[in-house]
């Protein structure tokens, strides 16, 4: 693997959060929100020179996944935060 990075995001009442990320240039660890959600941590791989960046998202849930406040903040602050959402995924949460 030439490159391995993630990003992780949580959904809290107060918008989307910054959570701990591993770049390049290093790791920043950043604790979970007491009060976050929903979570989502981006992956962003290159297996070779020449290969093309896969993504990935993986999906946590915090709270019942049918729970009412997670349709209020979905329609609030979106399904994805604005730094994703130029990635080709399918959002099916």
């Amino acid at each position: 693997m030439l490159s391995d990075e993630y990003y992780t995001m949580h959904l809290t009442p107060h918008g989307w959060v910054e959570g701990t990320e591993k770049t390049a240039r290093g790791t920043v660890e950043r604790p979970v929100p007491d009060e976050a959600v929903f979570s989502l941590i981006f992956h962003e791989m290159v297996s070779g020179i020449l290969g093309h960046p896969e993504q990935r998202v993986d999906v946590k849930y915090r709270t019942d996944a049918l729970s009412g406040i997670l349709k209020i903040l979905f329609s609030t602050y979106g399904k994805l935060p604005k730094r994703f959402q130029s990635w080709k995924i399918i959002v099916d949460w």
